[in-house]
């Protein structure tokens, strides 16, 4: 799904209000009926929701879905942040409309205001919008930290309060959301790390823009229906031949495992045929799976070496499990020089280029694929870990760029950028995956996709998605820990089978984006009122 930055999101409104049109008032309205729709639908035991209302036209949003949940016969009220003389037009336009109900509003000095937050079933964050730049001030921190501290069920409206809607970034501190409900698009802010940490479940709820409009940006939040459009189409008369045949390279010693594991997830996401080559050359080692092929590697190759070896081959893997030897650099620097299919670069790729990023440009032009977990960028770039994490998206795009690559930045929420400007975050995933083979695996996924045609960046998109859905899928069954990478590997052809025949569940009104495992069911249950 097309996820937008915060000033992207302002000019797509504003080209619909200018288009068709539409006041600012009616597109607020959409937004808070869009809330109050989301909110009643996705909690149980609902009868009291308090507003905390800030300056601006989030704050106004707020005040919207309060007279929507008041219409359904839900007890409503509402505490100003700051004075109704403070605030700007719409919070004053839509708090007369609350007053002329009756609906009580206060301001969150009084003492009477928070005791109806305590006693509320949800609380609605209209505090701070995705606009906001900066540190919040020392009383909306101060805020934060009390209704957080209530342990309330808190309904986000765009964002939570608090968090930078083009980074993620805390800005100080911030509101954390059980359910957040983004207007239009999603932010990019509530999909990457740390924001959606702080934002719960993710729900994009319509607001009246119309088809086509925001489209072409550079932004995407994997969802299940762009998973169905990428997947590469195959014909009933298809043979091995025509399915891609992966090559991987790799596995020294002590760590043969690694090219196995690429191999499989390879074969698993539809790959002909994969064939293992161990960096030392050692032919003579039988794969745990009888599919997979092993072939030798010359430890010392000559000129014209790569026809004979790789002539066959659609696909290169590179670097899985191999020592950073300095003899394995010739055959790197042959490979990225005369192979000509793509390459994806994983673990030694990476120790062999240490902080040398500007080496790995193939000369040749051909597709190049990095798929760096951030110890391992870190490595490669000469970037501090912690920097590496406080600025993935930024990172990400800049050193596609500079290498000329798709780079895929493994984590919590894995960032996809290509050279051309295009970025993606993955959102699928689960806890048991943090085990040892998995992004293995995920490198075979990516380079089948790429055996069988899918472009560069849609194959590192596609592929993390299927890799999550994966452990999500061990995880519904039961797997919340202890989930072996050859384990998610098996389930792969079910996710493909689930995409192919459009079985996964999504709303056709709005799209839930994220939902944390514990919520799954889709509904979060609250006090008996």
């Amino acid at each position: 799904m097309r996820a937008v930055l915060p000033e992207e999101m302002r000019r797509i409104e504003q080209e619909t209000m200018d288009t068709l049109l539409l006041s600012e008032e009616i597109l607020m309205e959409r937004a808070g009926i869009g809330v109050a729709r989301v909110l009643l639908r996705s909690f149980r035991n609902v009868s009291k929701v308090v507003a905390l209302v800030g300056k601006g036209n989030n704050g106004g949003d707020a005040l919207t879905a309060l007279r929507e949940l008041h219409c359904r016969g839900i007890r409503v009220s509402a505490g100003l942040q700051y004075p109704l003389s403070m605030c700007g037009p719409s919070v004053a336009r839509e708090a007369d409309r609350l007053i002329h109900l009756g609906i009580q509003i206060e301001e969150l000095s009084s003492p009477k205001a928070w005791h109806r937050i305590r006693h509320a079933d949800v609380v609605i964050d209209g505090l701070l919008g995705t606009g906001f730049k900066g540190m919040p001030k020392e009383e909306l921190r101060q805020t934060f930290e009390r209704v957080n501290g209530l342990g309330a069920r808190i309904v986000s409206i765009d964002i939570p309060s608090g968090v930078d809607g083009e980074t993620g970034k805390i800005l100080g501190s911030a509101i954390r959301a059980t359910l957040t409900v983004t207007l239009g698009f999603p932010k990019w802010g509530i999909l990457v790390d740390p924001g959606l940490r702080m934002s719960g479940s993710v729900v994009v709820s319509d607001i009246g823009i119309p088809p086509g409009f925001g489209m072409g940006g550079t932004l995407w939040a994997s969802d299940d229906r762009d998973a169905i459009g990428w997947l590469p189409k195959r014909a009933l008369s298809i043979h091995k031949g025509q399915s891609g045949h992966v090559a991987v390279w790799g596995g020294s010693p002590g760590k043969r495992g690694a090219p196995e594991l690429v191999a499989l997830g390879a074969l698993r996401s539809g790959s002909g045929l994969a064939t293992v080559f161990f960096a030392d050359g050692d032919k003579g080692v039988l794969p745990r799976f009888p599919e997979i092929m092993v072939d030798g590697w010359p430890k010392e190759p000559g000129s014209g070496f790569l026809p004979a070896l790789l002539d066959r081959m659609d696909v290169l893997a590179f670097g899985p499990g191999i020592d950073p030897d300095p003899g394995f650099r010739k055959n790197l620097d042959g490979i990225l020089d005369e192979f000509q299919g793509p390459i994806v670069g994983d673990a030694g790729f990476f120790a062999l280029n240490w902080k040398k990023p500007d080496d790995v440009r193939r000369k040749n032009g051909r597709p190049l694929v990095l798929t760096p977990h951030p110890g391992e960028f870190s490595r490669f770039s000469g970037i501090p870990v912690h920097e590496v994490l406080e600025n993935a998206t930024a990172l990400a795009k800049e050193f596609a760029g500079k290498c000329d690559a798709v780079l895929l930045l493994k984590g919590w929420r894995t960032i996809i950028a290509s050279p051309d400007g295009r970025c993606a975050v993955n959102m699928s995933g689960a806890p048991n995956m943090a085990t040892a083979g998995m992004g293995d695996v995920l490198t075979g996924i990516i380079s089948g996709l790429l055996g069988q045609g899918l472009e560069p960046f849609l194959a590192a998109t596609l592929g993390a998605y299927i890799h999550g859905k994966a452990g999500e899928m061990a995880y519904e069954e039961g797997t919340t820990r202890g989930l072996l990478a050859h384990e998610l590997a098996e389930r792969i052809p079910k996710v493909l089978s689930k995409l192919e025949n459009r079985t996964f569940l999504f709303s056709e009104e709005d799209r839930t984006l994220y939902e944390p495992l514990h919520s799954a069911a889709g509904v979060i249950d609250g006090p008996e009122s």
